[in-house]
């Protein structure tokens, strides 16, 4: 949300639920309503300012998932749900690891365990991050 929003609707589009694709048939129309009449019902808000960039980039993220989606399948007819399930428990817990480790290098190297970054929003409002490292978890 912009820094000064007090409402959700400040925002532009808040989607609750929405089925999207329903029998391989994609809700072009449901999702322009969404993106772009919905939000303009709002005091001095307007839909999206490019729906079609809008709706190309949703489509590829739902083709995206398809194909994610065939990967999965495929690795579990390949390798059995269970052992699936125990690979993408270790990547989970081997990505926290490697995180909290990089995090703790860093605290190390700076010599103090609180870490804080600055970065900034399209329009120049600073997003600030302060986060306290623990000396053995990271």
């Amino acid at each position: 949300m912009p820094p000064h929003s007090k409402e959700l609707f400040e925002e532009g589009a808040a989607v609750k639920s929405f089925k999207l694709v329903s029998k391989g048939t994609f809700d072009m129309d449901g999702l322009t309503n969404i993106l772009l009449h919905e939000p303009a019902r709002y005091p001095k808000c307007s839909g999206t300012r490019c729906l079609r960039d809008n709706i190309s980039d949703i489509k590829a993220q739902v083709a995206a998932n398809h194909k994610g989606i065939n990967l999965v399948k495929t690795l579990i007819q390949e390798y059995g749900l269970d052992v699936v399930q125990a690979y993408m428990i270790y990547i989970r817990k081997n990505a926290e690891l490697s995180v909290r480790n990089l995090l703790k290098n860093i605290s190390h190297r700076l010599g103090h365990n609180i870490l804080k970054a600055t970065d900034y929003m399209d329009d120049g409002t600073p997003i600030e991050l302060q986060i306290e490292i623990d000396e053995k978890e990271g």
